[in-house]
Protein backbone atom coordinates (compact mmCIF):
# COMPACT_ATOMS: atom_id res chain seq x y z
CA UNK A 1 0.00 0.00 0.00
CA UNK A 2 3.29 2.72 0.93
CA UNK A 3 4.47 1.67 -2.32
CA UNK A 4 1.53 2.20 -4.36
CA UNK A 5 0.82 5.72 -3.20
CA UNK A 6 4.26 6.22 -3.22
CA UNK A 7 4.60 5.22 -7.20
CA UNK A 8 1.50 7.76 -7.50
CA UNK A 9 3.06 10.47 -5.69
CA UNK A 10 6.10 9.96 -7.13
CA UNK A 11 4.78 9.74 -11.07
CA UNK A 12 6.94 12.41 -12.99
CA UNK A 13 5.38 11.52 -16.41
CA UNK A 14 1.64 11.35 -17.85
CA UNK A 15 2.37 7.75 -18.49
CA UNK A 16 3.90 6.87 -14.45
CA UNK A 17 0.81 8.48 -13.19
CA UNK A 18 -1.83 6.42 -15.61
CA UNK A 19 0.25 3.11 -14.60
CA UNK A 20 0.26 4.38 -10.57
CA UNK A 21 -3.53 5.30 -10.69
CA UNK A 22 -4.32 1.69 -12.53
CA UNK A 23 -2.19 0.05 -9.84
CA UNK A 24 -4.28 2.07 -7.07
CA UNK A 25 -7.98 0.84 -8.85
CA UNK A 26 -6.68 -2.59 -8.95
CA UNK A 27 -6.11 -2.49 -5.64
CA UNK A 28 -9.04 -0.37 -4.58
CA UNK A 29 -11.43 -2.86 -5.42
CA UNK A 30 -9.78 -5.10 -2.03
CA UNK A 31 -8.81 -2.73 0.47
CA UNK A 32 -10.27 -1.90 3.52
CA UNK A 33 -12.18 1.31 3.81
CA UNK A 34 -9.28 3.00 5.33
CA UNK A 35 -7.01 2.04 2.37
CA UNK A 36 -9.35 3.62 0.04
CA UNK A 37 -9.36 6.79 1.91
CA UNK A 38 -5.91 6.58 1.54
CA UNK A 39 -5.79 5.94 -2.42
CA UNK A 40 -8.28 8.43 -3.14
CA UNK A 41 -6.69 11.30 -1.29
CA UNK A 42 -3.27 10.18 -2.76
CA UNK A 43 -5.05 10.55 -6.23
CA UNK A 44 -6.93 13.32 -5.74
CA UNK A 45 -3.56 15.43 -4.05
CA UNK A 46 -1.61 14.26 -7.37
CA UNK A 47 -4.66 14.80 -9.49
CA UNK A 48 -4.72 18.85 -8.34
CA UNK A 49 -0.92 18.96 -8.50
CA UNK A 50 -0.91 17.92 -11.86
CA UNK A 51 -3.29 20.21 -12.53
CA UNK A 52 -1.72 23.10 -10.98
CA UNK A 53 1.58 22.24 -13.16
CA UNK A 54 -0.42 22.20 -16.28
CA UNK A 55 -1.68 26.02 -15.52
CA UNK A 56 2.04 27.29 -15.05
CA UNK A 57 3.20 25.79 -18.03
CA UNK A 58 -0.17 27.45 -19.96
CA UNK A 59 0.45 30.46 -19.06
CA UNK A 60 4.69 30.46 -19.32
CA UNK A 61 3.05 29.33 -23.04
CA UNK A 62 0.92 32.76 -23.02
CA UNK A 63 3.76 34.92 -22.03
CA UNK A 64 5.63 33.44 -24.68
CA UNK A 65 3.53 33.76 -27.71
CA UNK A 66 2.83 36.66 -26.63
CA UNK A 67 6.36 38.31 -26.03
CA UNK A 68 6.75 36.64 -30.04
CA UNK A 69 3.35 38.57 -31.72
CA UNK A 70 4.65 41.64 -29.74
CA UNK A 71 8.07 42.13 -31.11
CA UNK A 72 8.52 43.22 -35.01
CA UNK A 73 10.17 40.48 -36.53
CA UNK A 74 11.83 40.89 -40.19
CA UNK A 75 13.46 39.37 -42.66
CA UNK A 76 16.26 41.16 -44.68
CA UNK A 77 17.19 40.35 -48.04
CA UNK A 78 19.68 42.39 -49.95
CA UNK A 79 20.12 45.20 -47.08
CA UNK A 80 16.20 45.54 -46.82
CA UNK A 81 13.98 44.83 -43.95
CA UNK A 82 10.76 42.89 -45.23
CA UNK A 83 8.08 42.82 -41.59
CA UNK A 84 6.64 39.60 -41.25
CA UNK A 85 3.68 41.38 -39.87
CA UNK A 86 3.66 43.01 -43.46
CA UNK A 87 4.34 39.63 -45.64
CA UNK A 88 2.99 36.03 -45.45
CA UNK A 89 3.43 33.14 -47.07
CA UNK A 90 0.65 32.11 -49.81
CA UNK A 91 -0.95 30.01 -47.73
CA UNK A 92 -1.42 32.11 -44.89
CA UNK A 93 -3.04 35.33 -47.62
CA UNK A 94 -5.33 32.81 -48.44
CA UNK A 95 -6.55 31.79 -44.52
CA UNK A 96 -6.73 35.84 -43.75
CA UNK A 97 -8.21 37.19 -46.76
CA UNK A 98 -10.64 33.67 -47.25
CA UNK A 99 -9.67 32.29 -50.76
CA UNK A 100 -10.58 28.84 -51.68
CA UNK A 101 -6.35 28.04 -52.24
CA UNK A 102 -3.07 29.17 -53.19
CA UNK A 103 -4.36 28.32 -57.16
CA UNK A 104 -6.76 31.84 -56.62
CA UNK A 105 -3.64 33.14 -55.85
CA UNK A 106 -1.11 32.29 -58.44
CA UNK A 107 -3.56 33.31 -60.64
CA UNK A 108 -3.67 36.40 -59.58
CA UNK A 109 0.24 36.56 -59.86
CA UNK A 110 0.47 35.30 -63.41
CA UNK A 111 -2.44 37.98 -64.02
CA UNK A 112 -0.36 40.89 -62.71
CA UNK A 113 -3.15 41.25 -60.33
CA UNK A 114 -0.52 41.04 -57.18
CA UNK A 115 2.22 43.80 -58.53
CA UNK A 116 5.31 42.56 -58.27
CA UNK A 117 6.37 45.25 -55.79
CA UNK A 118 4.22 42.92 -53.69
CA UNK A 119 5.72 39.54 -54.02
CA UNK A 120 8.88 38.56 -52.59
CA UNK A 121 10.96 35.50 -53.74
CA UNK A 122 13.35 33.90 -51.28
CA UNK A 123 15.46 31.87 -53.27
CA UNK A 124 17.57 31.01 -49.73
CA UNK A 125 14.18 29.33 -48.73
CA UNK A 126 14.04 27.23 -51.72
CA UNK A 127 12.19 29.96 -53.35
CA UNK A 128 9.84 30.79 -50.71
CA UNK A 129 6.96 33.87 -52.10
CA UNK A 130 5.71 35.54 -49.53
CA UNK A 131 3.21 37.98 -50.58
CA UNK A 132 2.20 41.41 -48.83
CA UNK A 133 -0.66 40.91 -46.85
CA UNK A 134 -3.10 43.55 -48.70
CA UNK A 135 -6.37 42.27 -50.18
CA UNK A 136 -5.97 42.21 -54.27
CA UNK A 137 -9.31 42.90 -56.10
CA UNK A 138 -9.33 40.31 -58.85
Amino acid sequence: MKTLIKNLMGAATQDEYESASKEGLDYFARATEEERSQIRKAMLQKADEMMSDAIKARQKAVELISEFETKNISIEIDGLKYPLSEWVTMKEYCRRFGLKNTMVLNNWINRKIVPKENILKISQLNNLRLIKAVPYKA
